[in-house]
């Protein structure tokens, strides 16, 4: 979204303009201090153009930029949208990402001077981008028709997926938000602690609300349990608590990575942001793992560009009819988002509207076939989601469907096909050779683990690879001195 400049903060928000279903868990005072976190010291105005900055700001999340107490008070920066909307932000710090380094850091800066410094801190020649650390909205429009069962599964294909499995728990999935009902009955048996990326701390119970829960419903209710409706897959699902600001959404990533949660779902605004773009990068390189994120409740064009590593889901009906989504160049996928039922707060079950919904269905597909095959990296995925998506608009990708409407049912069986029959697995005091089934026109790979909990799979980089007749016969030349577990892969060159 492009954003004139006009400021007129920090000021005290009232209730109305804060963002919508605040927090539950925060208790009635906060300290300035997070463990773990400093406030960086600030930088005068006259400084930003010549002093060697990098230095200066702090990485996050390392970072403490008083965002929890400023969302708690109401006191925010406000910038009038290109719309006219008021869009509120963090007061005294900006968001920098440095040419040489590999995080975001935040920068403190003079009050009411945060638009300025984050232009003449963007035309540095060491700076890659500057931004007000804005607070974004869940992306949320309940409704509750009567449509007492869940579509959505019909359409894309679900049971066809679930006969190839179930999912498992090798794959986890973090729902990025107030946390949602963790012992939710449909899905307390998926479900791990996680994280409050607002103070730093584990979460480790949580009432919900009915945003987050049924987020997480639609991802990773439970399957085949006798219990209410059904997610995608019977992975592992996880909260990670934000309030809606930028800088938060960005350390809760990167908590998710460094933690080994391979699929993070944020269904809020902000999918444009070169921030989250920053952390789905490193989501990718440091967990072989994916971002997604709701398109815009709406209508009508949304101006922001097409952020490579965030995968953004526009939202569809029964029919596969296009529904209040705003279009433009930053979808990527459409799933089913409209009239959507499963689990809600109180233990519960109730209905919701929005992108908000289709993205974690698409997250929960996505983390179906990571746990089917552990060795599929982030581009494989989305790879496999393309090629099998169904094309709803003009031919390839469009601004309202992106690559096409998900098919879960064909993108498992592609995901199946990635994992080669193997036929026999002998071991020498040299080396191991696994033989396994073979098809013209893939390339093979050999995987190996010395954990089957973890499922952490290395490629055997040095694999020897010859083919005969059906069968493709892979060799590991130094294979692990004690024990390992081998398997194959199989992907479209």
């Amino acid at each position: 979204m492009a954003i004139a400049p006009a400021y007129a903060g920090p000021a005290t928000a009232s209730s109305d303009n804060r963002p919508t279903e605040t927090m539950v868990s925060v208790p009635g005072s906060l300290p300035e201090a997070i463990p773990g976190r400093r406030i960086p010291d600030r930088v005068d105005f006259s400084e930003l153009s010549s002093a060697p900055l990098s230095g200066l700001a702090v990485p996050l999340p390392q970072a403490n930029t008083l965002a929890h107490l400023n969302y708690r008070r109401g006191s925010f920066g406000r910038l009038i949208g290109q719309a006219g909307e008021t869009l509120l932000f963090n007061p005294e710090f900006i968001l920098v990402k440095f040419k040489n380094d590999d995080r975001v850091k935040a920068l403190h800066v003079e009050p009411g001077r945060e638009l300025a410094a984050a232009r003449v801190v963007s035309a540095r020649p060491d700076v890659e981008f500057a931004v007000v650390d804005t607070f974004e909205r869940r992306q949320f429009a309940p409704d509750d028709p009567l449509l007492p069962d869940q579509w959505h599964h019909q359409v894309v294909g679900s049971e066809l997926a679930w006969s190839y499995g179930l999912g498992n728990s090798s794959a986890r999935i973090a729902i990025v938000d107030t946390p949602f009902q963790m012992d939710h009955p449909d899905l307390a048996a998926n479900t791990d602690s996680g994280w409050d990326a607002v103070l730093n701390v584990p979460v480790t119970a949580s009432e919900g609300i009915y945003h987050s829960t049924l987020c997480a419903g639609m991802a990773a209710a439970a399957i085949d349990n006798a219990v209410g409706g059904a997610g995608a897959a019977n992975c592992r699902v996880l909260p990670v608590n934000i309030n809606g600001a930028i800088s938060e959404m960005y350390n809760a990533v990167i908590w998710a990575a460094d933690h080994g949660v391979r699929v993070v779902n944020i269904s809020w605004s902000g999918a444009t942001n070169a921030v989250l773009e920053a952390a789905g990068l490193y989501l990718k390189n440091n967990a072989r793992g994916l971002l997604v994120m709701s398109a815009m409740d709406g209508q009508g064009a949304l101006d922001g560009p097409n952020q490579p590593d965030v995968y953004c889901v526009s939202m569809t009906d029964a029919a596969d009819n296009f529904q209040g989504t705003q279009y433009g160049a930053y979808i990527d996928f459409a799933a089913p988002g409209y009239a959507i039922y499963g689990p809600v707060t109180g233990g519960g079950y109730g209905f919701g509207t929005g992108c908000s919904y289709a993205a974690p269905l698409f997250a929960g597909v996505a983390a179906w076939m990571l746990a089917l095959n552990p060795t599929l990296g982030a581009d494989d995925v989305i790879s496999i989601l393309q090629s099998t998506a169904v094309d709803l608009g003009p031919p390839g990708w469009d601004e309202y469907y992106g690559w096409g409407r998900i098919d879960f049912g064909a993108a498992a069986a592609q995901t199946a096909a990635t994992i080669p029959l193997i036929t026999s697995v002998q071991r020498s005091s040299t080396q191991v050779n696994l033989t396994a089934t073979y098809r013209p026109g893939l390339n093979y790979s050999l995987w190996r683990t010395t954990n089957l909990v973890e499922m952490q799979w290395t490629l055997v980089t040095n694999a020897v690879v010859a083919t005969t007749g059906g069968l493709v016969m892979l060799a590991d030349p130094a294979p692990d001195p004690s024990k390992a577990f081998y398997t194959a892969r199989a992907l479209a060159p």
